[in-house]
């Protein structure tokens, strides 16, 4: 791993620390038992040893903490009513929860072994020094969108995670409980949405400063 790519995973990782050290907060003002189960807990051991889940996309990440949402469901009208508002589940809650659905995390990591592989084989051919630098920055590129992919997979994870610790059957309706676990959801969302923003303008910037953003495809930029 370069140095660019090695300085990108460092900022990610405190990012992605401070999220989820706000969500553990708010979480426990929930005094929810829930914890992670069946694939989540799948998902939650692979990063733990390999820094990546290697999930094909965001989507089966988000599916498995889709559980929690149904607490809003169930309790966000009377919510509503109280407060002599409608509610909107779809628009409140599941399109803001389904935000990074379809992030296509297979597809990229597929992209960052081709770029890879290319630039091991135009390394080992007889090429100018300038050549050689070019081929190098490229291959730095690919380790840094390897880090990005991995970065996702992670922001994605936990709020999913965060969202599936929510899914318990609370009744009856309490105005108070309620709030904060809505307090989870928009924290969970936010930082999901904001961190994602910070990778993907890292590495928009990456690739301005190694001159490989004609070689990427627009779903990179920024």
């Amino acid at each position: 791993m370069d140095d660019a790519s090695l300085r990108m995973r460092v900022a990610f990782d405190e990012r992605i620390g401070d999220s989820r050290a706000e969500l553990a907060q708010l979480l426990a003002r929930c005094d929810t038992t829930n914890v992670r189960t069946g694939y989540l807990a799948e998902l939650a051991a692979r990063l733990e040893v390999f820094g990546s889940a290697g999930e094909p996309s965001s989507t089966s990440i988000l599916d498995a903490g889709a559980s929690g949402l149904e607490y809003f469901r169930r309790h966000g009208p009377e919510h509503a009513r109280r407060r002599h508002g409608q509610f909107d589940f779809d628009e409140e809650i599941g399109s803001r929860y389904d935000t990074q659905r379809d992030i296509p995390l297979a597809e990229l990591r597929a992209d960052a072994e081709r770029l890879e592989s290319l630039c091991s084989d135009m390394l080992d051919a007889r090429h100018d020094p300038w050549q050689r630098a070019v081929w190098q920055r490229i291959g730095g590129f690919a380790d840094s969108l390897r880090v990005a992919c991995d970065a996702v997979e992670r922001i994605v994870f936990d709020k999913a995670d965060a969202v599936h610790r929510l899914a318990e059957d609370v009744e009856p309706y309490d105005d108070l409980g309620y709030e904060a676990r809505l307090a989870v959801f928009e924290a969970a969302c936010r930082h999901a949405d904001a961190d994602v923003a910070d990778v993907l303008r890292r590495l928009g910037h990456e690739m301005a400063s190694t001159g490989t953003r004609d070689l990427a495809e627009n779903r990179y930029a920024t």
